[in-house]
């Protein structure tokens, strides 16, 4: 008789079985050896701690030699796909960057015939004068006022209501002035206002500050266009304090009231500019009183023309 396949089989089972044991010595070892492990690092913690260094030291290179194969497939498959996708980054940046200079060619047309109808108008704007560059020396962030302290006063001609300037954009405006040192209320604080314009609606606005990291977008004006997460908002110069352009911040929250980051926070900005007020009310104006009269000269009234009334000074926007 042929006994060749149940010898085969006992044997697979004795082979099954050894398996089984030595699994099941294994799976033993490593729970005593942690049951173990666990007793000693509460016993010493001291002693477990310089243990569990001396193994990191040593899996350390083994486990490294174990992920470099791994490491190696994975960054194939980025350089693979990184060649594949180039072609379309490719294109998609060279139709980027056409319609960019087609842009700047736009632009650069518009700024010359700006300032040839400003030469033909004789337009005269206001300039803006720099009164001294320093440096904030703290803010604060109290839950009543946000103001910050720059390091020049009344001695370097620092005056209240002047525009103050970081790197990045406006900080805000000066409400005192020592000798040697000012005050700065900052555009998060709640009596903030800033006159702005929303770039790419052209729309007047003013930012006011909510006494936290962000500012608030309120009263609008103009055309009725709904804003974008990412327009960015430029002073528009009304009030008189802070000249047109000045970066504000830019919008995160389109829901009304429109969230705004701001563009430059006295946290890090080191230097500052003081500037004069763009426009400030001549001292007449402000003198004047209210319905009063220009006077006019006799040759003027006989040809008929008419006394122009003194408005009263506009309130400074805060």
């Amino acid at each position: 008789m042929d006994w060749t396949p149940g010898t085969r089989r006992s044997s697979a089972i004795r082979r099954e079985q050894n398996l089984a044991l030595i699994g099941a010595v294994v799976t033993g070892a490593v729970i005593a050896t942690g049951l173990i492990l666990l007793l000693f690092a509460r016993v010493n913690p001291t002693g477990a701690s310089r243990l569990r260094g001396v193994m990191l030291d040593l899996l350390t290179p083994v486990w490294s030699v174990v992920r470099a194969p791994f490491d190696g497939v994975g960054r194939a498959i980025d350089a693979g796909s990184d060649y594949i996708g180039a072609v379309d980054r490719a294109e998609r940046l060279a139709a980027e960057l056409a319609a960019a200079r087609a842009e700047i060619q736009r632009a650069a047309a518009d700024r010359l015939a700006l300032a040839q109808l400003r030469r033909i108008a004789a337009v005269r704007e206001p300039g803006r004068r720099l009164i001294v560059t320093t440096r904030i020396v703290s803010a604060t962030a109290g839950s009543v006022a946000r103001t910050a302290l720059v390091g020049a006063g009344a001695r370097n001609g620092v005056t209240t209501n002047l525009p103050v300037i970081g790197a990045d954009g406006l900080i805000g405006r000066t409400v005192e002035a020592g000798n040697w040192s000012a005050r700065v209320l900052l555009l998060t604080d709640p009596a903030s206002r800033i006159p702005v314009t929303i770039v790419r609606t052209g729309q007047a606005a003013l930012v006011v500050g909510v006494n936290g990291p962000r500012l608030e977008l309120r009263d609008r004006v103009g055309a009725d266009l709904p804003l974008r997460v990412g327009d960015r908002l430029l002073t528009s110069g009304d009030g008189g304090v802070f000249p047109p352009g000045l970066p504000v911040g830019t919008i995160v929250s389109a829901a009304e009231p429109a969230q705004v980051r701001p563009a430059a926070t006295p946290v890090g900005a080191a230097y500052v500019r003081i500037e004069a007020a763009w426009l400030p009310l001549p001292e007449a104006a402000v003198a004047a009183v209210p319905e009063s009269t220009t006077p006019v000269p006799t040759e003027a009234l006989r040809s008929g023309a008419r006394p122009r009334p003194v408005l009263p000074p506009a309130a400074p926007i805060r």
